[in-house]
């Protein structure tokens, strides 16, 4: 389902944008889901910025049945193939932003950490969003990422060791915080529209921006884990591409 150039784009970027993946008959019902989800649990009155649910699976049929009828599951797989990948946790969410937050983020970070009594990272595979809304500028609540930070953690974690965003002063997976802190390169934000797709890896920085644009910036993100991923969490953040067969492949295709 994926193209080679597709492959190869996510092994060099760390993310790869499908463009008009998801049909507008399987929107609408996502979009109906999202918007239930919404009205039954509001956002503070006075609230602007981001707001994020997570919520249980089941409670969410939609949405987990479009990650398997759009082909967003089957593409996440042929990045990982022949492993088998499916959710990673118990959860979908459904990040908003709300009109009026205006911020451009300095730095990304990586999910998993910051989480009470943990002892390692909820680390994935890879993270999957749906755009319900059009992203096509800047400034609408865009994810932002750091193109090739997958590779730069994975130097911080072969140097420094596989528990050196567990420190406090990562504040919960910014590697951009430490002391010494590694060298990103520049942010851009994902410019997309409704009913485009990102996979992402797990070890890209990301983080969130300001939306001033619609009420309302809405997508929904599925943590993704490929077969047997907790058992090697560790080797794959020092080798981060360890899941990832058919990237290895793309990428050495081109290898003079």
């Amino acid at each position: 389902m994926l193209t080679t150039e597709q492959i190869r784009t996510f092994g060099h970027a760390g993310f790869v944008v499908l463009r008009s993946f998801v049909g507008e008959s399987l929107l609408a019902e996502l979009d109906e889901e999202v918007d239930d989800l919404i009205t039954r649990k509001p956002a503070p009155v006075d609230k602007v910025g981001f707001h994020h649910y997570f919520e249980p699976i089941p409670t969410l049929p939609v949405a987990d049945r479009v990650l398997r009828d759009s082909g967003v599951l089957a593409a996440a797989g042929g990045l990982v193939a022949p492993l088998a990948i499916d959710h990673a946790f118990d959860h979908i969410q459904v990040a908003t932003s709300i009109y009026g937050w205006d911020h451009v983020p300095g730095g990304g970070h990586v999910d998993g950490y910051g989480i009470p009594d943990q002892t390692e990272p909820f680390s994935f595979t890879v993270l999957a969003g749906i755009f319900l809304g059009d992203e096509s500028e800047a400034r609408r609540g865009n994810l932002w990422v750091w193109p090739g930070s997958h590779f730069t953690h994975q130097r911080l974690f072969r140097e420094r060791g596989v528990d050196a965003l567990m420190a406090p002063a990562s504040l919960g997976g910014h590697a951009c915080l430490l002391d010494d802190a590694p060298a990103f390169g520049c942010g851009e934000p994902v410019l997309a529209r409704r009913g485009d797709v990102i996979l992402a890896h797990y070890l890209l920085a990301h983080n969130q921006s300001g939306n001033l644009w619609s009420p309302l910036r809405r997508i929904v993100y599925y943590r993704l884990a490929a077969e047997g991923h907790r058992g090697r969490w560790a080797a794959t953040h020092t080798d981060v591409l360890r899941e990832y067969g058919p990237v290895r492949a793309a990428l050495r295709s081109v290898e003079p």
